[in-house]
């Protein structure tokens, strides 16, 4: 394929820079025909700067045209080239440049990945001109994605602006971010706060539906009432505590790995005894009790025996230390010490959970009703369509288990549904969700079950976290699309490396507020983003000391 006709106005010619002399599998090298083609010009609309980096060529090829990215210029340092330098003759002085190779044109005139094809040897090479950035901006989303009714999927536009090629607005398709879940990476004030709630407000605009957990609060007049069903748990809105598994309820209070976890499953499992037979402000006392009796009690509790008196958790934990006993109390359960200096730590840490100051009355969490259940307030927002719910829960303490077990209960609720409107689920700060162990092991299935399953149901997760160090690889693995801000740590660039060239990350450390490296495998090459203000209120500003 020639380039002849995407060059009208200006003869290709005057583009020329040299011919391909080496190929690698990694990379391409060019020679220049002599140093004089670099020299910067411009030719009627066409500013040409071609003695740096990062900008784009043209490689004239059998199978096609190749389109590449510059990421180096060398000039040999031998005694010849100083000469040649020093005398003004640069007709004389051969430069050489590396490319990457990123897409190949197709017979539709739209780039394509190039997969396993290559430029080769004696290619002529030269600088893309407007015409040909703009087709390959317009490429850049490898899928075209489309409804049912052979409808494309409306894109979200002006959110941000592409750096490196002339400040041209970014647009995309909302599932060329989502279909594989996008996190948003960067360390504290790099801007990825304001990034994510510019793609919020464009999705929201183009009526995309949104499922919004916020743990600080900062996003919670960012939107109207008519745009989100807002919730502020511990106010308005509830945890059922029948509806909080066993090993939820381990990380909310902390267990450890050895006899904890199965000392709190059974002492709320005689709780749930207690409000069966409308006891629900007593413990259960198993000193002195037949032990074949309180083994029929326990066998009457049900699946739909799901509510209890959290209050009395502490208490009922000392009757579970109980032990069977010897001579004239055989067959009888009787107290044990041991056991009961055991669970004091078990007792201490649900103690603490229930009284610390981050919640005034920790209690109002949670409760046995319907009216305000969190539970049916997800149910409303799955059933109903083009509707958004936002979930302020910056009156609880997230920096503990708490925080994990509230996103690990709805994403195992959401994903057990089924659904006609897809949505996409945005969590603020993910990594302290994701750091949490049980006596069941790591724990996070519900955010890992969506990460792997949830886009077959239509579940899109949209993380941001300030380090990836702390994101489980089990998550980070199934993110499609990462948006990377600025990282200053090597451990934590380390961590996303795979996704990136070495050039870009070189390029981490130094991103200036609100810019960003967008990596995805929806795209044909990884760009960086300038993001726009969407000028929605936002508590997150630094205060001026």
């Amino acid at each position: 394929m020639y380039a002849d006709k995407f060059y009208n106005d200006i003869a290709k010619e005057n583009f020329y820079l040299g011919i391909v002399s080496k190929v690698f599998r990694e990379c391409s090298y060019v020679q220049i025909e002599n140093l004089s083609l670099l020299k910067h010009r411009k030719i009627r609309n066409e500013i040409l700067i071609p003695n740096t980096i990062n900008f784009f060529v043209i490689v004239e090829d059998v199978q096609g045209l190749f389109f590449g990215e510059v990421y180096q210029e060398t000039i040999q340092g031998t005694e010849s080239v100083h000469n040649a330098i020093s005398t003004g003759h640069n007709e004389k002085i051969y430069p050489e440049m590396a490319i990457n190779v990123t897409g190949l044109m197709d017979q539709t005139n739209q780039f394509k990945l190039s997969g396993f094809r290559t430029v080769g040897i004696n290619d002529k090479v030269y600088i893309a001109n407007d015409d040909m950035v703009i087709r390959y901006l317009k490429s850049l989303e490898v899928n075209n994605y489309q409804y049912d009714n052979c409808n494309s999927q409306k894109s979200i536009a002006n959110f941000a602006k592409l750096s490196g090629f002339s400040e041209n607005e970014f647009s995309v398709q909302p599932n060329t971010l989502f279909d594989r879940h996008l996190m948003v990476l960067g360390a504290t004030n790099s801007g990825k706060s304001t990034s994510a709630l510019s793609i919020l407000d464009k999705l929201i605009q183009n009526k995309r539906k949104v499922l919004m957990i916020d743990p600080t609060g900062e996003y919670k007049d960012s939107f109207d009432k008519h745009e989100f069903k807002k919730l502020t748990l511990g106010e308005d809105t509830f945890l059922s505590v029948g509806q909080i598994t066993i090993p939820q309820w381990e990380l909310l209070f902390q267990t450890n790995d050895n006899t904890q976890g199965a000392v709190l499953g059974e002492a709320i499992k005689s709780l749930k005894f207690q409000y069966r037979v409308g006891k629900t402000e007593e413990v259960y006392e198993k000193h002195g009790k037949i032990i074949v009796n309180v083994k029929k009690d326990l066998l009457k509790v049900t699946d739909e025996d799901l509510n209890f008196q959290l209050s009395l958790l502490p208490k009922q934990i000392e009757e579970e230390s109980v032990e069977e006993g010897v001579k004239n109390n055989e067959a009888r359960y009787v107290t044990s010490t041991f056991k009961a200096n055991v669970n004091t730590w078990l007792i201490r840490k649900i103690e603490y959970v229930l009284n610390r100051t981050s919640v005034e009355n920790f209690i109002k969490i949670f409760g046995d009703g319907e009216e305000g259940s969190l539970i049916n307030e997800l149910d409303d927002f799955i059933r109903t369509p083009e509707k958004s719910l936002y979930i302020d829960v910056s009156k609880i303490g997230v920096t503990d288990g708490i925080g994990s077990m509230i996103v690990d209960l709805i994403s195992n609720h959401v994903i057990n549904q089924e659904y006609n409107d897809p949505f996409i689920m945005f969590i603020d700060e993910a990594h302290r969700y994701t750091k949490f162990h049980t006596s069941f092991g790591e724990f996070g299935s519900g955010l890992v079950s969506i990460a792997r399953e949830g886009r077959k149901k239509g579940i899109f997760l949209f993380l941001t976290s300030q380090s990836p160090k702390d994101v489980p690889n089990i998550l980070l693995s199934q993110m499609g699309s990462l948006l990377i801000h600025r990282l200053t740590s090597m451990d934590e660039i380390q961590v996303v490396q795979n996704f990136l060239d070495k050039n870009e990350i070189s390029r981490i450390k130094n991103l200036g507020q609100g810019e960003a490296v967008l990596a995805s495998i929806n795209l044909l090459q990884n760009i960086q983003l300038k993001f726009i203000e969407s000028g929605r209120t936002h508590y997150n500003k630094t205060p001026v000391l």
